[in-house]
């Protein structure tokens, strides 16, 4: 019969989309790239479900169906910032903790594991445009923690930290949980990615138009000695592996 025919047709298009995903994971992911911009440019509570889904070219009762609100879409952002920043937090966290073991104790080996730490990280927050977003947000939960902070503690800030805490315990001699290990740790953090958090500043006092790999070179040459310094390590040239290589 025809009307079988038309049932058929329709459930065979509704498979084809995914079992009840309007627009699918296409629409989905659309909606967390343009809602992380925005709410990154003005806080979450400065954009509202209806400037989100015109941004994402959706209807709201999309954003409704993939985040259960605008709540769930926070918590899908703060997951997709978890996922995003995988790629350059990963290898940095498994070369820490492997160099550092076979390292045991040698000054100049921690130094050549801090320095290549120190410019990968540098290179990573100036360079990544996965970051154009993900940053600010990133901010704005130190500053005004909400209720995502937990979260993003557990999954992305804690793996990090305590990854240069063992770092900086092997080079000072402080056990990784002393108070002034996890100080330490966070300044040395800190310090990079003020490199991205105040990049409109640096821009305008170097009267330099964006980060080239030139001001890359330049950013990582003057900071790595400084922090091997405040670790007491001896200075190395943070660019040696690519030279051996």
């Amino acid at each position: 019969m025809a009307s079988d025919s038309i049932i058929k047709t329709a459930s065979s298009q509704a498979e084809s989309r995914g079992p009840g995903r309007p627009g699918g994971d296409e629409s989905r992911a659309r909606i967390l790239e343009a809602a992380g911009r925005l709410i990154a440019d003005r806080g979450y509570d400065g954009v509202s479900i209806r400037e989100l889904a015109r941004e994402a070219d959706v209807n709201g009762a999309s954003i409704n169906y993939h985040f259960g609100g605008k709540e769930g879409l926070y918590h899908g952002i703060l997951v997709k910032l978890v996922e995003d920043t995988e790629p350059l937090f990963a290898p940095m966290i498994e070369g820490l903790q492997v160099g550092v073991k076979q390292a045991d104790g040698d000054r100049d080996a921690l130094a050549r594991i801090a320095a290549h730490m120190i410019r990968s990280l540098l290179t990573g927050i100036v360079s990544r445009q996965s970051l154009r977003w993900q940053m600010p947000i990133m901010l704005r939960e130190f500053h005004q923690p909400s209720s995502e902070f937990a979260m993003l503690i557990r999954d992305r800030i804690n793996p990090v930290h305590d990854a240069v805490a063992e770092l900086i315990a092997a080079a000072t001699g402080y056990d990784r949980r002393a108070p002034e290990t996890l100080l330490l740790t966070a300044n040395m953090i800190a310090q990079c990615m003020a490199f991205g958090a105040t990049k409109g500043l640096i821009l305008a006092r170097l009267n330099w138009e964006d980060y080239t790999p030139e001001h890359v070179r330049l950013i990582v040459g003057t900071m790595v000695p400084r922090m091997l310094a405040m670790l007491g390590l001896p200075e190395v040239d943070p660019y040696a592996d690519e030279e051996e290589a």
